[in-house]
């Protein structure tokens, strides 16, 4: 009962802020097409609410918007030029927009169709495994590492489950917020997944006017109800959640004319697919093993539910066997575990692997099939005398296979990613996914993300500083940026 009254009272509060001041975010939704003709732009604007046209993006031969134009003299044509690309990055403020799992593809066909069109082309970006937002932040701002994949975990040297709501509440999980100007109280997080569209709303009209307020050089903005209405309403509910976006990154354009680069990305990606919960702790225990929340026995299996994702993480004292037992399991797709300094990789049929590690170069050998379907690929890329074979000719080669980059981000899933890696990790196949039951029960699952494959892992980024790679880590972000602002990016704490 408390929880529905604390959800009511945060609905409220949703509902009545539009009652109480105005939105920040203003700029018109639709735009003059025949007053864009008349002017040979690409789309024009009312924005005094006098229904004659005053704001003009113009589009260079490739067809980005790189020119604001302004209407002064009231006969609907341009008569103030502003070149966006003569602006130097020194020069302007820099606002950066996070969306909280938005896929690549979808951002591209938006920009095909003429959307987000002030930005140059979006570059593919290949989050770290498991497609959670708090290791993908961690990869972002490489700040201070995660104390595991989600704010519930097992922690290995107290022998026992921690974290929870309370620690998610806190932050516990995610020190990256530190690097945050602007971020949602985490209560919001909670009535973001059951009134996500109300939720986003508040929080762009929130954003623009701390982006108002504050006169730093550069705002990085996180905007978390992105995943609900991804989660529940799939890839139309993000294009509510760009169409909003672009409003806000119009409107902040034309107020300061041109004097702000934006930057727009998200974490990871989004499946799109309906998704049931797949009856993992049934399987394990017709199997023999006992689920708890400490280790004593051998058969003990500890199996922390949180969020509803495609992937799920185990602690337990024998890897294999309980390897072994995951991947019969239905929605399992591939599971890994560790083995020495390897990390072994098991999928349907009995195919099995191993990832070997040498300073930043990797090693698939199969033992039995081909788990992760990379054999033929791998045939194309030159391999050093130990057959180890270098992580960016891997990326490139992968960006746009089943699992994309997938030797680095399953062997930094279980030695590199966060402070406590599970034993055995399992990545699901799009229609399943593990988590609360609790939350499951009040939630559809339209989409949500988590596990290896292309579609929870591939995001975007764009910018109007200018391109950036077709293809990036998460982690190359920064050094990317920092490059076209010429200056370091993050600027820093908080």
């Amino acid at each position: 009962m408390t929880s529905r009254i604390i959800s009511a009272l945060l609905l409220t509060s949703v509902l009545l802020i539009p009652a109480c001041r105005p939105p920040a975010v203003y700029f018109p939704d639709e735009s003059m097409k025949d007053a864009a003709k008349a002017a040979n732009a690409v789309r024009a604007y009312d924005t005094n609410g006098d229904s004659i046209a005053d704001f003009f993006l113009i589009s260079s031969s490739n067809g980005r918007v790189n020119v604001l134009g302004y209407d002064t003299d009231g006969d609907e044509k341009p008569d103030e030029l502003i070149n966006l690309d003569a602006i130097k990055p020194a020069n302007t403020r820099h606002l950066v927009i996070i969306l909280d799992g938005v896929p690549f593809d979808l951002v591209q066909q938006m920009r095909n169709e003429g959307s987000l069109a002030v930005f140059h082309q979006p570059s593919r970006v290949i989050a770290p495994y498991p497609t959670t937002t708090d290791v993908c932040f961690e990869d972002f701002f490489s700040y201070s590492p995660c104390p595991a994949f989600e704010a519930l975990y097992f922690d290995r040297r107290k022998n026992k489950l921690v974290g929870g709501k309370i620690a998610y509440l806190k932050g516990d999980n995610a020190p990256y917020n530190q690097l945050l100007d602007y971020r949602a109280n985490l209560l919001w997080d909670i009535i973001g997944y059951v009134y996500p569209k109300e939720v986003f709303t508040k929080e762009i009209n929130d954003a623009k006017r701390l982006f108002d307020k504050r006169q730093s050089q550069e705002v990085i903005t996180y905007f978390v109800s992105s995943a609900g209405v991804g989660t529940a309403a799939g890839s139309p509910g993000h294009r509510f959640c760009l169409d909003i976006v672009e409003r806000f990154i119009l409107q902040v354009l034309w107020e300061t004319r041109g004097l702000v680069n934006i930057t727009l990305l998200a974490d990871h990606g989004h499946t799109y697919t309906p998704a049931r919960p797949a009856d993992i702790a049934g399987h394990l225990e017709s199997r023999g093993w006992n689920i708890t929340e400490k280790l004593i026995g051998d058969n003990d299996v500890v199996y922390p539910r949180f969020g509803l994702e495609t992937f799920a993480g185990f602690s337990t004292r024998r890897s294999n066997a309980l390897a072994v037992d995951l991947i019969d399991a239905e929605g399992v797709e591939i599971v890994s575990y560790v083995n020495g300094s390897d990390v072994i990789v098991i999928g349907s049929n009995g195919a099995k692997a191993v990832i070997s590690e040498n300073d930043g170069k990797f090693k698939y050998h199969c033992k039995s099939g081909d788990p992760l379907d990379l054999e033929k690929i791998l045939a194309t890329i030159q391999a050093n005398s130990n057959g180890y074979r270098d992580r960016d000719a891997l990326l490139a080669a992968t960006a746009d296979h089943i699992f994309p980059a997938p030797l680095q981000r399953l062997w930094r899933a279980h030695f590199a990613l966060v402070e406590n890696p599970p034993d055995v990790i399992a990545s699901l196949e799009n229609d399943y996914f593990s988590g609360s039951e609790s939350f499951s029960n009040r939630v559809t699952v339209a989409s949500t993300h988590g596990g290896l494959n292309r579609a929870n892992t591939t995001t975007f980024i764009m910018s109007t500083l200018g391109t950036l790679p077709p293809v990036l880590r998460t982690a190359d972000i920064p050094r990317n940026l920092s490059e076209l602002l010429d200056r370091k990016f993050p600027a820093g704490k908080k």
